[in-house]
C-alpha cells in the first residue's frame, strides 16, 4: 500500500505543472494550494520524517505556505518548481561541504567503492548539477514572472524534465568514458 501511495504521489508531483495548467484552464484554481499542500504532507507522512527526502518536502511545504501569505494562491503554486529547484540546489551544494557529495553517494550505490579520482569526478558533476538547479530555478521564476500559463507549463512540465534527462544521460555517458580510461 505504501508503495502504491508513493508511486501516486510521485506521479502527481511529476505531472504537477500539467495538473495546474488544466485546473487553471477550467477556472478551478481555488483548490490548487490545498492539493499541493496535501500531496507534500502525504509525501512526508509516507516517507517518514527521518527520510532525507521528507526534509526537502517539509521545507518546500513550509516555503509554499509562507509564499501564500505574501502572494495570491495561483502565484504560490506556480512558484513550487522554483522552490524545488532551490531546495535541490541547497542539498547538492551542502553535500559538497558535508561530504560525500550527492553524486558521489549515487555513484557508490551504482558502482560500489570509488577511487579518489572517481570521487573528485563525482564532486565536479555535483557542481554541474548545482549550476543546473540554479539556472533551472531562475528560468522557472522567469516563467512565473512573465505571467503566461502556457509558457510556465511548457517549461516546467516538459522542457525542464527534458533538460534534466539530457544532463543525466550526458553525465552517465561521460562517466562511462572516464571510467574506461582509468
Amino acid at each position: 500500500m505504501k508503495l502504491l501511495l508513493r508511486t501516486l504521489i510521485s506521479i502527481v508531483l511529476i505531472a504537477y505543472p500539467l495538473l495546474v495548467w488544466w485546473l487553471a484552464q477550467q477556472g478551478l484554481t481555488d483548490g490548487l494550494l490545498l492539493i499541493l499542500l496535501a500531496v507534500l504532507v502525504s509525501q512526508v507522512a509516507i516517507q517518514g520524517i527521518k527520510n532525507p527526502r521528507s526534509w526537502v518536502s517539509a521545507v518546500v511545504l513550509i516555503v509554499v505556505a509562507i509564499t501564500f501569505l505574501f502572494t495570491d494562491q495561483l502565484t504560490s503554486v506556480l512558484l513550487y518548481p522554483v522552490w524545488m529547484n532551490a531546495a535541490m540546489l541547497t542539498v547538492f551544494l551542502l553535500s559538497l561541504w558535508f561530504k560525500p557529495a550527492v553524486i558521489t553517494r549515487l555513484a557508490r550505490l551504482m558502482e560500489g567503492e570509488l577511487s579518489e579520482k572517481a570521487v573528485a569526478y563525482t564532486e565536479k558533476v555535483t557542481w554541474v548539477w548545482v549550476g543546473f538547479f540554479l539556472v533551472n530555478g531562475a528560468v522557472s521564476l522567469a516563467t512565473v514572472l512573465y505571467g503566461d500559463m502556457d509558457i510556465w507549463t511548457l517549461y516546467n512540465g516538459f522542457i525542464a524534465y527534458v533538460l534534466m534527462g539530457l544532463l543525466f544521460i550526458i553525465e552517465w555517458s561521460v562517466r562511462r568514458v572516464v571510467k574506461d580510461k582509468h
